[in-house]
Parts: structure tokens; sequence; C-alpha cells
């Protein structure tokens, strides 16, 4: 049986790509909509989002990064 798969938001791929390529990238909600050119509530969807698939984590001083730093 195939299954569809839920299509991925072109600027939450933007986004991890960022965190990928840059692993020590901190980002605030404003920053992250300045770079993406979103709306901030777009650009905190989209980081809460992350940060629940464990992909991000989240600072209680509101900056996001990679959940665990890869590994080279």
């Amino acid at each position: 049986m195939i299954t569809i798969a839920e299509p991925i938001e072109a600027d939450a791929l933007r986004i991890r790509h960022e965190f990928l390529e840059l692993p020590g990238l901190q980002l605030t909600i404003v920053q992250a909509a300045r770079l993406l050119g979103v709306s901030p509530a777009h650009a905190s969807a989209m980081l809460e989002e992350l940060e629940r698939e464990g992909f991000l984590s989240g600072t209680a001083n509101g900056v996001y990064r990679l959940a665990q730093p890869l590994l080279a």
C-alpha cells in the first residue's frame, strides 16, 4: 500500500536547511521571520512545530537552536 506524505512547507524546509548548514545558528522568532521574509506569526508557528518534532530546542528567552549538535 502506498501512502502519501504530508507536503513539506517550503519555508520550514528552508529554515531546516539554515540550521543544518550552520549548526551553531541561534535565532529568535523575529530573526527567523526576517531571514525568511515571513511574518513573525508564521515564523513562530514554524519554529514551534520544529521544536515539537525535536529538530529544534527553544530557550526560556525565545532563542531556537538545533536540538542536538550534529557530529562530524
